[in-house]
């Protein structure tokens, strides 16, 4: 035990211990298919779950859009691992708690981030919130994570959220070797920052209406990080494209 940590308290362990995050990472937590605390439920299939990624909540199938359309996340995990994690009892000793995250997720740059997507009134009721110190102090301190608990107010945040499901439904399928391969050289040929209108003439691709390919290119730019939108205005032809400050 470090100087920092906190005093009389008992180490958590994970299962699995890497937290969950590998391919083909299992969903560790049940949930019967009617489930009467569940508000709804889905399975998604979006292209960084390393494993089944179903969704319990509105909340987590919006949360996954984000997660997909930030080109700094590299994969995540849907509840894959299980924490075991210990309160004090008030009488010299200690009660053993379980948890399941929503969703862990690893960015780009190595690190890990836990997070809770959860309704904003549950988020303040008082048997969460003395659990969720004791559940952020055992990820930071024995596993050496952040723990971070997102309600829909942060989530449905527009128009990110839209523009982030725009980049989705855009993201290609099949790859366009030719309007990549243009949409390049114009960001080139104009220099940034520009507009994607600029790019769409500059490229000069032929679409077969009502698709936009130099449009759809931009998006799967700006979802691989090779450059960056204004992800707080909503997106038109307008939009600026920027030059990407992350690495």
């Amino acid at each position: 035990m470090s100087d920092t940590d906190p005093p009389h308290r008992k180490k958590s362990s994970a299962d699995p211990a890497n937290l969950g995050l590998f391919p083909g990472a299992p969903v560790v937590r049940p949930v019967p298919r009617r489930n009467a605390l569940r508000a709804i439920g889905g399975d998604g299939a979006d292209h960084k779950a390393l494993g089944r990624s179903p969704f319990r909540s509105l909340n987590e199938r919006d949360l996954r859009t984000l997660l997909g359309a930030n080109p700094a996340i590299a994969h995540y995990a849907v509840e894959p691992h299980t924490l075991e994690f210990f309160v004090p009892d008030g009488k010299g000793g200690f009660a053993k708690h379980q948890y399941t995250p929503d969703v862990v997720c690893r960015y780009r740059s190595g690190e890990v981030v836990v997070i809770d997507a959860k309704a904003a009134y549950l988020a303040t009721l008082p048997g969460w919130t003395f659990k969720e110190a004791h559940i952020r102090e055992a990820y930071r301190i024995d596993h050496g994570v952040a723990f971070v608990v997102i309600t829909e107010h942060e989530i449905r945040a527009q128009p990110r959220l839209d523009n982030s499901r725009i980049m989705e439904r855009h993201r290609f399928i099949a790859p366009d070797h030719e309007a990549m391969a243009r949409v390049r050289r114009s960001l080139v040929e104009l220099g940034l920052p520009t507009t994607i209108a600029a790019v769409v003439r500059k490229a000069g691709l032929v679409d077969r209406p009502p698709e936009c390919r130099a449009y759809s290119a931009v998006m799967n730019l700006a979802l691989s990080g090779e450059v960056r939108l204004d992800l707080a205005k909503p997106f038109n032809f307008g939009t600026a494209i920027l030059e990407n400050a992350q690495p």
